[in-house]
């Protein structure tokens, strides 16, 4: 006998199924409920699980009943989306539940199901993508960076050019010159060579000795008029380091950096890299920004919890060891990262049904591909990270977002924007 039913469509997520059933289709579920029963039940006169189930049924068959009616509804809504093949995504709830005793059992579950997806455009996306420009001054200050870095110092009783680390303490002082108390700093490590020092400073330091004061005329945060007195307690030399084979290979981790040339051109190389990722992920994240302004998604409630719990975890993880974690704080966390959740969930959405609409596939050799690459950074054999990934739906579903990507890049309108990164290090 087949289940009367009347489904419903709230909107392109949620959906309503109402379930009306006979006493006659109840009577099995209700025998099942009421052996249960039985089985865990005491009835003084006989063995635990033992009374005759007639007389069971005349002591408590009402009250099983009606206990046993959610479980029911569950166990009804449950076999029928299994047999009619329904892909829902949450359990469902249940909204309206009404049993007329010895007639029938009316109830309706809310549930979500995964919604139809129609793209507007994926295609053709007009995009703008940073090309940044390295130039000998970045390569430069990269090279200098790391003899920082390993540089040793070398107590100096003076100044003698911008190679030194001078320790200040330092006092604001009024107009007047007299002290202005609470406004004072003590060991204040400055590197002259640095090229972010303010000019008055960087100035008003030049040659200055061991335990020798100055006053410097500078400006505040405020942009006004302000004197501060220095003092240097400590001038120190920065020796740095020579620059040959075992300093390069100590740099770069290469035994073929040999030359400063060598060394020159793998710090470009790096570098390009470091920039090629932050054009790559910029440009993946306009995609996603434009895709979700092109098109309309509706995302279910479930996919958004599923995220913020996945994010709330890791949230947690970072911050064990630290600190607890109160319900409210998580809470809180959960609502602030809500938006970002929805984007996530929508961009989710629009990637599966482009992989489907493409037919895009992580095929063996992009597994192969995947596998060399993680192989060749991490020194490990290629055949068993080939055998790894390929069980792996997450790295499948990382390679098809790789590709995803790569389509969308490949079918969209480009303007490419070139970045002098000697410039925007000057602002």
């Amino acid at each position: 006998m087949k289940l009367e039913t009347n489904f419903k469509d709230i909107d392109n997520v949620k959906k309503e199924l109402e379930f009306i059933l006979s006493y006659d289709e109840l009577k099995p579920h209700f025998d099942k409920a009421l052996l249960k029963y039985r089985n865990k039940a005491t009835i003084p006169g006989f063995r635990k699980g033992k009374a005759p189930l007639d007389m069971v049924k005349k002591i408590v068959g009402d009250s099983v009943e009606y206990s046993s009616l959610e479980d029911i509804a569950n166990e009804v809504f449950k076999n029928h989306i299994v047999d009619n093949d329904i892909d829902i995504i949450n359990v469902g709830s249940i909204t309206d539940f009404n049993y007329e005793p010895k007639l029938r059992f009316q109830f309706k579950i809310e549930f979500e199901v995964k919604p139809e997806i129609n793209l507007e455009q994926y295609k053709g996306l007009e995009l703008k993508r940073k090309k940044y420009k390295i130039q000998d001054k970045i390569i430069d200050e990269e090279i200098n960076y790391h003899k920082l870095q390993l540089s040793s110092l070398e107590i100096d009783g003076e100044a003698l050019d911008d190679e030194y680390l001078v320790t200040l303490d330092m006092q604001n002082l009024d107009d007047k010159g007299n002290i202005i108390v609470g406004e004072s700093q003590k060991d204040l490590k400055i590197y002259l060579g640095n090229k972010n020092i303010e000019k008055d400073f960087y100035h008003g330091l030049q040659h200055i000795k061991e335990n020798e004061s100055r006053v410097i005329d500078t400006k505040n945060s405020e942009g006004e008029n302000q004197k501060v007195q220095v003092t240097a307690t400590k001038i120190e030399k920065i020796i740095f380091p020579e620059m040959n084979e075992e300093y390069f290979k100590k740099i770069t981790g290469k035994d073929d950096v040999k030359t400063l040339e060598d060394y020159k051109n793998s710090i470009r190389t790096e570098l390009e890299k470091y920039y090629d990722n932050i054009t790559n992920q910029s440009l993946r994240n306009e995609i996603i920004n434009e895709l979700l302004k092109i098109n309309s998604v509706d995302v279910p409630e479930a996919f958004i919890e599923n995220i913020l719990n996945n994010m709330a975890d890791d949230f947690k993880k970072k911050e064990a060891g630290k600190r607890k974690i109160s319900d409210e704080e998580l809470d809180e966390y959960k609502k602030t990262n809500r938006v970002d959740a929805i984007k996530q969930a929508k961009w989710f959405l629009i990637r599966e049904k482009i992989v489907e609409l493409e037919d895009i596939k992580a095929n063996e050799d992009d597994i192969k591909k995947f596998a060399e690459d993680i192989a060749g950074k991490y020194n490990m054999p290629v055949d068993k990270l080939v055998e790894l990934y390929a069980k792996s739906p997450d790295i499948k579903s990382q390679i098809e977002t790789d590709k995803v990507f790569n389509f969308l890049i490949d079918n969209a309108k480009i303007t490419d924007e070139e970045v002098d990164l000697s410039k925007e290090n000057e602002n």
